[in-house]
């Protein structure tokens, strides 16, 4: 009995020592080698709207934070200069093919007097054959003959210089119809107007920013793993995601980045690589963008909000076992 209390306490020690060997190495496999991070994002693709003309908004309707369906009108720009601008190259289309008729017209009166010129031609030289005319009678028609071939390919030069400026004019009128056309913005997808500043009055510069729109169909989550974790990920895993707002769905892993900035490694002279000359003894692990995407039947998706925590851990092997 004596000896039996002498060995307890060791015997105690030696279990607490691999109780503890035991713990500490399942929480260094859980936090370094587990395919779980708390670094994640709930992210969307966000759309920047411009206008592609300038002008006044004389009409703005949506509202900050308001969801529209791809096609919905968002915005009106004052569109009176481009329809002024419509009706000015139509007349333009009217006035260039009215010459082009002019010129067509021409040319058929050049070819019938050339017509003409040739067959005055072709009977004074019968008749300078026969010694009935003079050579100058004929070498007029001669020369008339030329003149008139001269004018008609004057005439054919104007043709295609009217041709021109038709297709010249038509081509104005289309873009004056674009033009018109996007004086009003529509949604290019379907999504939630986000920080609504553009208001009703203001002026539209083309190409400049006026709202953004997040596509409500593209939400996903962002995880960065550490690259220790990567051989345990793998495309098509099963993922549970947990907000820190408290909600929980799933996902799936749609894919893993192949690259991140090597900061070590910035481009120097000449853009030679510029190597950092001192050494950090203290390496932590890179982490790498892990692309994820949200189960379609998750009942909470249109509640999502980019930009949000989430905590992402993936079910190991699950991609093999479907």
């Amino acid at each position: 009995m004596g000896s039996l209390r002498k060995l307890l306490p060791p015997l105690l020690t030696l279990a607490v020592v691999l109780l503890a060997v035991v713990l500490g190495s399942y929480a260094w496999s859980y936090y370094t080698r587990a395919p779980w991070t708390r670094d994640a994002r709930v992210r969307a693709d966000v759309v920047s709207l411009a206008a592609d003309v300038s002008g006044r908004i004389v009409e703005l309707r949506v509202q900050d934070n308001q969801h529209v369906n791809k096609g919905d009108l968002l915005l009106r720009i004052d569109p009176e200069r481009y329809a002024l601008a419509v009706q000015h190259a139509e007349r333009a289309v009217a006035v260039a093919r009215a010459a082009l008729g002019q010129s067509r017209a021409s040319i058929a009166a050049n070819q019938a007097l050339l017509r003409q010129r040739q067959s005055e031609e072709y009977r004074r030289r019968a008749l300078k054959a026969r010694s009935a005319i003079s050579a100058e009678e004929w070498e007029k028609a001669n020369t008339d003959v030329s003149v008139a071939q001269a004018q008609l390919v004057r005439e054919q030069a104007n043709l295609g210089l009217a041709e021109a400026q038709v297709h010249l004019a038509e081509t104005a009128l289309q873009q004056a119809r674009v033009d018109l056309e996007r004086t009003r913005v529509y949604a290019p997808v379907n999504g939630y107007v986000t920080n609504l500043l553009t208001r009703a009055g203001d002026f539209a510069s083309a190409g400049a920013p006026l709202l953004a729109l997040v596509d409500s169909d593209s939400f996903y989550v962002g995880g960065y793993f550490e690259e220790t974790k990567l051989p345990r990920i793998h495309e098509g895993d099963r993922v549970r995601i947990e907000l820190m707002s408290g909600e929980r769905f799933e996902g799936r892993v749609q894919s893993i980045a192949f690259a991140i900035t090597d900061r070590e490694n910035a481009p120097g002279n000449r853009l030679l690589a510029n190597i950092n000359p001192s050494y950090t003894w203290v390496k932590l692990a890179q982490r790498i963008p892990v692309r994820i995407a949200v189960d379609p039947a998750y009942a909470g998706r249109d509640r999502l909000r980019a930009g949000t925590t989430a905590t992402v851990t993936v079910v190991e092997g699950s991609a093999q076992r479907q």
